[in-house]
């Protein structure tokens, strides 16, 4: 139970971490990264195309992250501190590794707090 809230905090990260993403970068359209019967394939995403995207396609795909996190684990409750931490650990990644998948960026995260990291 324990591990599924800190999965819960760490998908909760991702969105925040599409929510904070800089206004000065090159903004690309998110639709730049869809295939060509307009889906996304948002566990190839990286965390530099998530971060040069537009301030309003990033929340969304950051609030899709969560939503299929949530789905996935059944999870209905948010511990807005520890959502906070997680979303700051998750930029931190994305910033150190840009190639980085956005969905291992979250999973370093949870591995991190499983570890006691947190």
């Amino acid at each position: 139970m324990l591990s599924r809230i800190h999965l819960r905090a760490a998908l909760v990260a991702a969105a925040g971490f599409a929510a904070s993403v800089s206004a000065s970068q090159a903004q690309v359209e998110l639709k730049t990264y869809m295939d060509d019967k307009g889906y996304i394939n948002v566990r190839g995403l990286t965390c530099a195309q998530l971060a040069n995207t537009f301030q309003e396609d990033a929340d969304f795909l950051g609030a899709w992250y969560s939503g299929w996190w949530n789905g996935h684990m059944k999870r209905h409750v948010v511990n807005i501190p520890r959502a906070k931490q997680g979303i700051h650990e998750v930029i931190v990644y994305c910033k150190a590794n840009p190639d980085a998948k956005v969905v291992d960026a979250v999973d370093a995260y949870v591995k991190k707090v499983q570890a006691g990291g947190q």
